[in-house]
Protein backbone atom coordinates (compact mmCIF):
# COMPACT_ATOMS: atom_id res chain seq x y z
CA UNK A 1 0.00 0.00 0.00
CA UNK A 2 0.96 3.52 -0.14
CA UNK A 3 3.92 4.89 1.96
CA UNK A 4 2.35 6.45 5.10
CA UNK A 5 -1.16 4.05 4.55
CA UNK A 6 -1.99 2.02 7.45
CA UNK A 7 -2.18 -1.66 7.58
CA UNK A 8 -2.28 -5.09 9.81
CA UNK A 9 -3.13 -7.15 6.97
CA UNK A 10 -2.88 -11.28 8.58
CA UNK A 11 -4.19 -12.67 5.07
CA UNK A 12 -1.40 -15.10 3.38
CA UNK A 13 -0.17 -13.90 -0.15
CA UNK A 14 -0.48 -15.83 -3.08
CA UNK A 15 3.25 -15.12 -4.25
CA UNK A 16 6.34 -17.73 -4.94
CA UNK A 17 7.91 -18.70 -1.77
CA UNK A 18 4.54 -19.02 -0.03
CA UNK A 19 3.85 -20.89 3.14
CA UNK A 20 1.09 -22.73 1.50
CA UNK A 21 -0.45 -23.41 -2.16
CA UNK A 22 -2.60 -21.52 -3.69
CA UNK A 23 -6.10 -21.01 -2.81
CA UNK A 24 -8.02 -19.79 -6.12
CA UNK A 25 -10.99 -17.25 -5.22
CA UNK A 26 -14.04 -18.32 -5.74
CA UNK A 27 -15.75 -17.91 -8.94
CA UNK A 28 -18.94 -16.35 -8.20
CA UNK A 29 -16.72 -14.12 -5.31
CA UNK A 30 -19.09 -11.28 -4.03
CA UNK A 31 -21.52 -14.57 -3.66
CA UNK A 32 -18.99 -15.67 -0.96
CA UNK A 33 -18.31 -12.62 0.34
CA UNK A 34 -20.43 -11.66 4.08
CA UNK A 35 -23.22 -8.74 3.47
CA UNK A 36 -22.49 -5.69 5.41
CA UNK A 37 -25.17 -7.00 8.30
CA UNK A 38 -23.26 -10.22 8.21
CA UNK A 39 -19.45 -8.29 8.98
CA UNK A 40 -21.82 -6.62 11.62
CA UNK A 41 -22.97 -9.22 13.45
CA UNK A 42 -19.42 -11.18 13.36
CA UNK A 43 -17.85 -8.41 14.82
CA UNK A 44 -20.09 -7.82 17.09
CA UNK A 45 -19.07 -11.12 19.01
CA UNK A 46 -15.61 -9.34 19.99
CA UNK A 47 -15.12 -6.89 22.91
CA UNK A 48 -15.73 -3.58 20.75
CA UNK A 49 -17.47 -0.37 20.88
CA UNK A 50 -20.55 0.31 18.82
CA UNK A 51 -19.79 -0.24 15.09
CA UNK A 52 -20.56 2.86 12.69
CA UNK A 53 -18.85 1.23 9.54
CA UNK A 54 -18.18 -2.16 7.98
CA UNK A 55 -16.04 -2.92 4.18
CA UNK A 56 -13.92 -5.42 2.49
CA UNK A 57 -10.23 -4.89 3.34
CA UNK A 58 -8.82 -3.69 -0.04
CA UNK A 59 -5.18 -4.95 0.80
CA UNK A 60 -5.80 -7.95 1.79
CA UNK A 61 -4.00 -11.47 -0.10
CA UNK A 62 -5.62 -14.22 -1.83
CA UNK A 63 -5.84 -16.68 0.84
CA UNK A 64 -8.13 -15.37 3.83
CA UNK A 65 -10.34 -13.28 1.84
CA UNK A 66 -13.19 -12.94 4.41
CA UNK A 67 -10.79 -9.92 5.74
CA UNK A 68 -12.79 -6.03 6.66
CA UNK A 69 -12.54 -3.13 7.87
CA UNK A 70 -14.14 -2.28 11.20
CA UNK A 71 -14.66 1.19 12.06
CA UNK A 72 -16.48 2.21 16.00
CA UNK A 73 -17.10 5.04 17.46
CA UNK A 74 -14.13 7.04 19.03
CA UNK A 75 -12.13 6.90 16.12
CA UNK A 76 -11.02 3.02 16.48
CA UNK A 77 -10.25 0.96 13.73
CA UNK A 78 -10.23 -2.94 13.69
CA UNK A 79 -9.23 -5.53 11.47
CA UNK A 80 -11.83 -8.98 11.28
CA UNK A 81 -10.55 -11.57 9.47
CA UNK A 82 -12.04 -15.54 9.02
CA UNK A 83 -9.00 -17.82 8.71
CA UNK A 84 -9.82 -19.94 5.25
CA UNK A 85 -9.92 -23.26 6.50
CA UNK A 86 -9.80 -24.86 3.04
CA UNK A 87 -6.03 -24.04 3.35
CA UNK A 88 -5.54 -23.90 6.85
CA UNK A 89 -7.26 -27.47 7.88
CA UNK A 90 -6.57 -26.52 11.64
CA UNK A 91 -7.62 -22.73 12.15
CA UNK A 92 -7.68 -23.49 15.61
CA UNK A 93 -3.74 -24.31 15.81
CA UNK A 94 -3.43 -21.34 14.09
CA UNK A 95 -5.04 -18.98 16.70
CA UNK A 96 -3.31 -20.98 19.71
CA UNK A 97 0.29 -20.39 17.96
CA UNK A 98 -0.47 -17.03 17.26
CA UNK A 99 -1.79 -15.69 20.78
CA UNK A 100 1.21 -17.60 21.85
CA UNK A 101 3.59 -15.46 19.98
CA UNK A 102 1.33 -12.78 20.53
CA UNK A 103 2.21 -13.51 24.78
CA UNK A 104 5.85 -13.66 24.06
CA UNK A 105 6.76 -10.83 22.48
CA UNK A 106 5.03 -8.80 25.30
CA UNK A 107 6.57 -10.69 27.88
CA UNK A 108 10.01 -10.19 26.46
CA UNK A 109 9.02 -6.07 26.12
CA UNK A 110 7.22 -5.82 29.68
CA UNK A 111 11.44 -7.01 30.61
CA UNK A 112 13.19 -4.99 28.62
CA UNK A 113 12.68 -2.64 25.75
CA UNK A 114 15.83 -2.64 23.71
CA UNK A 115 16.21 1.03 21.36
CA UNK A 116 15.88 -1.21 18.50
CA UNK A 117 12.23 -2.09 19.40
CA UNK A 118 11.62 1.38 20.35
CA UNK A 119 8.48 1.91 18.72
CA UNK A 120 7.87 -2.06 17.69
CA UNK A 121 4.30 -3.09 18.20
CA UNK A 122 3.00 -6.51 18.18
CA UNK A 123 -0.23 -7.43 16.57
CA UNK A 124 -2.78 -7.44 18.81
CA UNK A 125 -5.60 -9.71 19.48
CA UNK A 126 -9.33 -8.39 20.93
CA UNK A 127 -10.98 -10.38 22.88
CA UNK A 128 -14.22 -12.40 21.97
CA UNK A 129 -17.20 -11.56 23.86
CA UNK A 130 -16.60 -15.06 25.92
CA UNK A 131 -13.05 -14.00 26.55
CA UNK A 132 -11.73 -16.40 23.26
CA UNK A 133 -9.12 -15.13 20.82
CA UNK A 134 -11.55 -15.87 18.61
CA UNK A 135 -14.86 -16.77 17.94
CA UNK A 136 -16.68 -19.08 15.40
CA UNK A 137 -19.71 -17.66 13.04
CA UNK A 138 -21.54 -20.45 11.65
CA UNK A 139 -23.09 -19.31 8.03
CA UNK A 140 -24.54 -22.40 6.31
CA UNK A 141 -23.09 -25.66 6.75
CA UNK A 142 -19.96 -24.03 7.50
CA UNK A 143 -17.88 -23.01 11.14
CA UNK A 144 -15.62 -20.05 10.55
CA UNK A 145 -13.33 -19.46 13.03
CA UNK A 146 -12.72 -15.40 13.51
CA UNK A 147 -10.60 -13.10 15.05
CA UNK A 148 -10.22 -9.31 15.58
CA UNK A 149 -7.25 -6.98 15.92
CA UNK A 150 -6.68 -3.70 16.24
CA UNK A 151 -5.43 -1.90 13.62
CA UNK A 152 -1.44 -0.73 13.46
CA UNK A 153 -1.57 2.84 12.12
CA UNK A 154 1.05 5.16 10.98
CA UNK A 155 2.70 2.60 8.52
CA UNK A 156 4.27 1.63 5.74
CA UNK A 157 4.01 -1.67 3.59
CA UNK A 158 5.92 -2.79 0.28
CA UNK A 159 5.56 -5.30 -1.77
CA UNK A 160 9.09 -5.17 -2.92
CA UNK A 161 12.26 -3.27 -2.30
CA UNK A 162 12.19 -0.94 -5.36
CA UNK A 163 8.64 0.34 -3.85
CA UNK A 164 10.23 2.69 -1.20
CA UNK A 165 10.77 5.63 -2.04
CA UNK A 166 13.15 7.98 -2.21
CA UNK A 167 16.34 5.71 -2.70
CA UNK A 168 16.17 4.51 1.10
CA UNK A 169 15.75 0.56 -0.16
CA UNK A 170 18.94 -0.18 1.75
CA UNK A 171 17.80 1.38 5.01
CA UNK A 172 14.38 -0.64 4.91
CA UNK A 173 16.46 -4.18 3.94
CA UNK A 174 18.58 -3.05 7.13
CA UNK A 175 15.21 -2.57 9.06
CA UNK A 176 14.02 -6.06 8.03
CA UNK A 177 17.19 -7.23 9.61
CA UNK A 178 16.63 -5.98 12.99
CA UNK A 179 12.80 -7.16 12.38
CA UNK A 180 13.69 -10.52 12.27
CA UNK A 181 16.08 -10.03 15.11
CA UNK A 182 14.13 -8.39 17.73
CA UNK A 183 11.10 -10.94 16.71
CA UNK A 184 13.53 -14.27 17.18
CA UNK A 185 14.86 -12.87 20.65
CA UNK A 186 11.18 -12.42 21.52
CA UNK A 187 10.62 -16.07 20.41
CA UNK A 188 13.01 -17.04 23.29
CA UNK A 189 10.16 -16.69 25.75
CA UNK A 190 7.66 -19.34 23.54
CA UNK A 191 7.85 -22.69 24.79
CA UNK A 192 7.85 -25.27 21.71
CA UNK A 193 6.70 -28.24 23.34
CA UNK A 194 3.23 -28.85 22.13
CA UNK A 195 3.93 -26.15 19.00
CA UNK A 196 2.96 -27.78 15.91
CA UNK A 197 2.70 -26.42 12.02
CA UNK A 198 -0.93 -25.45 10.74
CA UNK A 199 0.62 -26.71 7.50
CA UNK A 200 2.25 -30.48 8.31
CA UNK A 201 5.32 -31.37 5.93
CA UNK A 202 6.16 -27.53 5.59
CA UNK A 203 9.81 -27.07 5.90
CA UNK A 204 10.19 -30.67 5.55
CA UNK A 205 13.39 -30.39 3.43
CA UNK A 206 14.00 -33.95 3.46
CA UNK A 207 10.49 -34.75 2.35
CA UNK A 208 10.37 -31.99 -0.55
CA UNK A 209 13.50 -34.41 -1.68
CA UNK A 210 11.74 -37.61 -1.60
CA UNK A 211 8.68 -36.14 -3.48
CA UNK A 212 11.36 -34.72 -6.09
CA UNK A 213 12.95 -38.21 -6.63
CA UNK A 214 9.54 -40.35 -6.91
CA UNK A 215 8.04 -37.42 -9.46
CA UNK A 216 11.32 -37.74 -11.58
CA UNK A 217 11.28 -41.47 -11.37
CA UNK A 218 7.43 -40.75 -12.59
CA UNK A 219 5.29 -42.62 -9.89
CA UNK A 220 1.91 -42.58 -10.81
CA UNK A 221 0.41 -44.46 -7.15
CA UNK A 222 1.31 -44.55 -4.11
CA UNK A 223 1.98 -48.08 -3.98
CA UNK A 224 5.06 -47.45 -6.06
CA UNK A 225 6.88 -44.69 -3.74
CA UNK A 226 9.07 -45.39 -1.32
CA UNK A 227 10.01 -43.19 1.49
CA UNK A 228 6.38 -41.67 2.41
CA UNK A 229 6.32 -40.03 5.69
CA UNK A 230 5.85 -41.82 8.54
CA UNK A 231 4.08 -39.29 10.49
CA UNK A 232 0.58 -40.01 9.87
CA UNK A 233 -1.03 -36.22 9.97
CA UNK A 234 2.00 -35.56 7.52
CA UNK A 235 1.29 -38.65 5.24
CA UNK A 236 -2.67 -37.29 4.70
CA UNK A 237 -1.38 -33.85 4.11
CA UNK A 238 1.52 -34.22 1.40
CA UNK A 239 0.88 -37.78 0.27
CA UNK A 240 -0.99 -36.47 -3.38
CA UNK A 241 2.71 -34.78 -3.95
CA UNK A 242 4.29 -37.76 -4.12
CA UNK A 243 3.05 -39.01 -7.74
CA UNK A 244 2.33 -37.58 -10.60
CA UNK A 245 -1.21 -35.25 -11.50
CA UNK A 246 -1.19 -35.21 -14.86
CA UNK A 247 -0.79 -37.84 -17.60
CA UNK A 248 2.44 -39.54 -18.10
CA UNK A 249 3.53 -39.09 -20.87
CA UNK A 250 3.83 -35.33 -21.13
CA UNK A 251 5.42 -35.61 -17.65
CA UNK A 252 7.64 -38.01 -19.03
CA UNK A 253 8.22 -34.85 -21.70
CA UNK A 254 8.12 -32.11 -19.13
CA UNK A 255 10.78 -34.24 -17.38
CA UNK A 256 13.20 -34.96 -20.58
CA UNK A 257 12.94 -31.06 -21.68
CA UNK A 258 16.57 -29.83 -22.62
CA UNK A 259 15.91 -26.49 -20.66
CA UNK A 260 15.61 -28.24 -17.23
CA UNK A 261 17.96 -30.55 -17.52
CA UNK A 262 20.90 -28.69 -16.04
CA UNK A 263 18.67 -27.87 -13.05
CA UNK A 264 17.44 -30.87 -11.99
CA UNK A 265 21.24 -31.77 -12.09
CA UNK A 266 22.43 -29.19 -9.80
CA UNK A 267 19.14 -29.69 -7.60
CA UNK A 268 20.48 -33.34 -7.24
CA UNK A 269 24.46 -32.58 -6.67
CA UNK A 270 23.50 -30.13 -3.84
CA UNK A 271 20.47 -32.38 -2.12
CA UNK A 272 22.87 -32.51 1.38
CA UNK A 273 23.15 -28.42 1.23
CA UNK A 274 18.91 -28.69 1.01
CA UNK A 275 19.06 -30.39 4.23
CA UNK A 276 21.70 -28.73 6.41
CA UNK A 277 18.91 -26.81 8.71
CA UNK A 278 16.73 -30.15 9.58
CA UNK A 279 20.36 -32.21 9.55
CA UNK A 280 21.09 -29.13 12.77
CA UNK A 281 18.37 -29.79 14.08
CA UNK A 282 18.15 -33.49 14.26
CA UNK A 283 21.70 -33.57 15.78
CA UNK A 284 21.00 -30.93 18.38
CA UNK A 285 23.47 -28.59 17.20
CA UNK A 286 20.70 -25.99 16.01
CA UNK A 287 17.80 -24.80 18.86
CA UNK A 288 14.47 -25.83 18.00
CA UNK A 289 12.30 -22.49 18.50
CA UNK A 290 9.56 -20.58 17.49
CA UNK A 291 9.64 -19.51 13.58
CA UNK A 292 7.57 -16.79 11.68
CA UNK A 293 7.53 -19.06 8.63
CA UNK A 294 6.69 -16.42 6.29
CA UNK A 295 9.15 -13.27 6.39
CA UNK A 296 8.69 -11.55 2.89
CA UNK A 297 8.99 -7.74 2.82
CA UNK A 298 5.36 -7.33 2.62
CA UNK A 299 4.45 -8.80 5.88
CA UNK A 300 6.82 -5.99 7.69
CA UNK A 301 5.31 -3.03 8.86
CA UNK A 302 7.56 0.16 9.15
CA UNK A 303 6.85 3.60 10.60
CA UNK A 304 5.94 6.00 7.83
CA UNK A 305 7.82 8.91 9.16
CA UNK A 306 11.13 7.42 10.22
CA UNK A 307 11.05 4.20 8.06
CA UNK A 308 12.13 2.18 11.61
CA UNK A 309 10.41 -1.04 11.61
CA UNK A 310 7.47 -1.56 13.32
CA UNK A 311 5.43 -4.99 13.68
CA UNK A 312 5.82 -8.43 11.42
CA UNK A 313 2.21 -9.42 10.96
CA UNK A 314 0.80 -12.59 8.61
CA UNK A 315 0.78 -14.92 11.44
CA UNK A 316 -0.70 -18.10 10.40
CA UNK A 317 2.61 -20.07 9.64
CA UNK A 318 3.99 -20.35 13.41
CA UNK A 319 5.61 -23.37 14.19
CA UNK A 320 8.69 -24.81 15.71
CA UNK A 321 12.22 -24.76 13.69
CA UNK A 322 15.17 -22.92 13.64
CA UNK A 323 15.28 -19.05 13.03
CA UNK A 324 17.61 -19.54 10.41
CA UNK A 325 15.07 -20.65 7.82
CA UNK A 326 13.13 -17.08 8.39
CA UNK A 327 16.69 -15.16 8.44
CA UNK A 328 17.27 -17.46 5.18
CA UNK A 329 13.81 -16.88 3.06
CA UNK A 330 14.28 -13.39 4.10
CA UNK A 331 17.31 -12.46 2.54
CA UNK A 332 16.53 -14.95 -0.24
CA UNK A 333 13.21 -13.13 -1.21
CA UNK A 334 15.34 -9.74 -1.26
CA UNK A 335 18.50 -10.12 -3.34
CA UNK A 336 17.25 -11.36 -6.60
CA UNK A 337 17.61 -8.20 -8.28
CA UNK A 338 15.63 -9.38 -11.17
CA UNK A 339 12.26 -11.14 -9.42
CA UNK A 340 11.02 -14.18 -9.14
CA UNK A 341 9.75 -15.09 -12.45
CA UNK A 342 12.54 -13.76 -14.38
CA UNK A 343 13.08 -15.57 -17.31
CA UNK A 344 16.24 -14.33 -18.79
CA UNK A 345 18.79 -15.88 -16.39
CA UNK A 346 21.76 -13.76 -17.24
CA UNK A 347 19.55 -11.41 -15.48
CA UNK A 348 19.09 -12.89 -12.04
CA UNK A 349 22.27 -11.82 -9.98
CA UNK A 350 22.60 -11.46 -5.64
CA UNK A 351 22.23 -7.79 -4.97
CA UNK A 352 25.22 -7.61 -2.25
CA UNK A 353 24.57 -4.19 -0.63
CA UNK A 354 20.95 -5.25 -0.37
CA UNK A 355 22.21 -8.76 1.43
CA UNK A 356 25.33 -6.85 3.44
CA UNK A 357 22.16 -4.06 4.68
CA UNK A 358 19.90 -7.12 5.76
CA UNK A 359 22.53 -8.50 7.72
CA UNK A 360 23.85 -5.52 9.26
CA UNK A 361 20.72 -4.84 10.55
CA UNK A 362 20.06 -8.36 12.07
CA UNK A 363 23.63 -8.79 13.62
CA UNK A 364 23.43 -5.42 15.04
CA UNK A 365 20.33 -6.47 16.79
CA UNK A 366 20.03 -9.71 17.87
CA UNK A 367 20.63 -11.51 21.23
CA UNK A 368 19.90 -15.18 21.60
CA UNK A 369 21.62 -16.43 19.03
CA UNK A 370 24.18 -19.14 19.13
CA UNK A 371 27.65 -19.24 17.90
CA UNK A 372 27.16 -22.23 15.84
CA UNK A 373 23.35 -20.63 14.58
CA UNK A 374 25.46 -17.44 13.37
CA UNK A 375 27.98 -19.42 11.73
CA UNK A 376 25.59 -21.26 9.69
CA UNK A 377 23.71 -17.64 8.32
CA UNK A 378 25.52 -18.42 4.84
CA UNK A 379 24.89 -21.68 4.21
CA UNK A 380 20.68 -21.05 5.13
CA UNK A 381 19.90 -18.61 2.27
CA UNK A 382 21.39 -21.21 0.18
CA UNK A 383 19.54 -23.80 1.65
CA UNK A 384 16.06 -22.14 1.52
CA UNK A 385 16.82 -20.88 -1.63
CA UNK A 386 17.48 -24.65 -3.12
CA UNK A 387 14.36 -25.47 -1.59
CA UNK A 388 11.96 -23.61 -3.19
CA UNK A 389 13.58 -24.18 -6.41
CA UNK A 390 13.45 -28.14 -5.68
CA UNK A 391 9.46 -27.02 -4.42
CA UNK A 392 8.64 -24.98 -7.67
CA UNK A 393 10.74 -27.41 -10.68
CA UNK A 394 8.58 -30.43 -8.16
CA UNK A 395 5.42 -29.15 -8.93
CA UNK A 396 5.82 -28.45 -12.15
CA UNK A 397 7.47 -31.60 -13.41
CA UNK A 398 4.56 -33.38 -11.51
CA UNK A 399 1.41 -31.17 -12.52
CA UNK A 400 1.79 -27.64 -11.13
CA UNK A 401 -0.94 -29.44 -8.04
CA UNK A 402 0.63 -27.81 -5.11
CA UNK A 403 1.40 -23.91 -6.36
CA UNK A 404 -1.67 -23.86 -8.26
CA UNK A 405 -1.95 -21.60 -11.24
CA UNK A 406 -4.57 -19.15 -12.83
CA UNK A 407 -4.96 -18.94 -15.99
CA UNK A 408 -4.95 -16.91 -18.38
CA UNK A 409 -2.84 -14.81 -15.41
CA UNK A 410 -0.20 -17.40 -15.48
CA UNK A 411 1.60 -18.93 -17.93
CA UNK A 412 1.53 -22.68 -17.89
CA UNK A 413 5.23 -23.18 -17.69
CA UNK A 414 4.90 -20.36 -14.50
CA UNK A 415 6.21 -23.15 -11.73
CA UNK A 416 9.09 -24.27 -14.44
CA UNK A 417 10.24 -20.40 -14.66
CA UNK A 418 10.28 -19.91 -10.94
CA UNK A 419 12.43 -23.27 -10.56
CA UNK A 420 15.03 -21.86 -12.93
CA UNK A 421 14.80 -18.66 -11.19
CA UNK A 422 15.30 -20.22 -7.88
CA UNK A 423 18.00 -22.18 -9.07
CA UNK A 424 19.96 -20.08 -10.88
CA UNK A 425 19.59 -17.48 -7.96
CA UNK A 426 21.51 -20.48 -6.01
CA UNK A 427 23.87 -21.07 -8.18
CA UNK A 428 24.76 -17.52 -7.66
CA UNK A 429 24.93 -17.84 -3.69
CA UNK A 430 27.75 -20.42 -4.71
CA UNK A 431 29.50 -18.44 -6.21
CA UNK A 432 29.53 -15.35 -3.98
CA UNK A 433 29.68 -17.45 -0.81
CA UNK A 434 33.41 -16.79 -0.01
CA UNK A 435 32.31 -13.11 -0.04
CA UNK A 436 28.87 -13.32 1.51
CA UNK A 437 30.96 -15.00 4.47
CA UNK A 438 34.06 -12.26 4.65
CA UNK A 439 30.76 -9.45 4.61
CA UNK A 440 29.22 -11.45 7.85
CA UNK A 441 32.74 -11.64 9.67
CA UNK A 442 33.10 -8.21 9.18
CA UNK A 443 29.79 -7.34 10.88
CA UNK A 444 30.62 -5.96 14.21
CA UNK A 445 27.72 -7.89 16.48
CA UNK A 446 29.36 -11.38 14.09
CA UNK A 447 30.37 -13.98 16.88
Amino acid sequence: MAEGGRLTSMSMRNGSGDAMSSAAEPKDRQARLLSTEEVAQVAGLFQIEPIIGAEEYREKGNINFHTYSIHCTQGHEYLLQSINSEVSKKPLRVMDAMTEWIKAQNLSLARSRPPAAERWEPVSLVPSRDNQAYSIFQRGESSMVWRLMHLISDVASYKSLSQVRNGKGLETAEEMGRGLALTSDFANEMSVEGLATSLPGYRDAVGYYRQFHSVLAGRQSLEEVRGLPEDPEVLESTQHLYTLAIDPEEARQRREDPEIAPYIELALAHEEKALCLQKGIQSGELRKVAIHGDTKIENFLFCAKTGRVRSLVDLDTIMPYTWLADWGDMVRSLINVAGEKERDTEKIQVNKEVYEAVSRGFLGTVQGATAAELELMVPAVQAITLELGVRFLTDYLRGDNYFALSPPLDAPDLNKVRGICQLTLFKRLLESADWAHAMMKGQPEMI
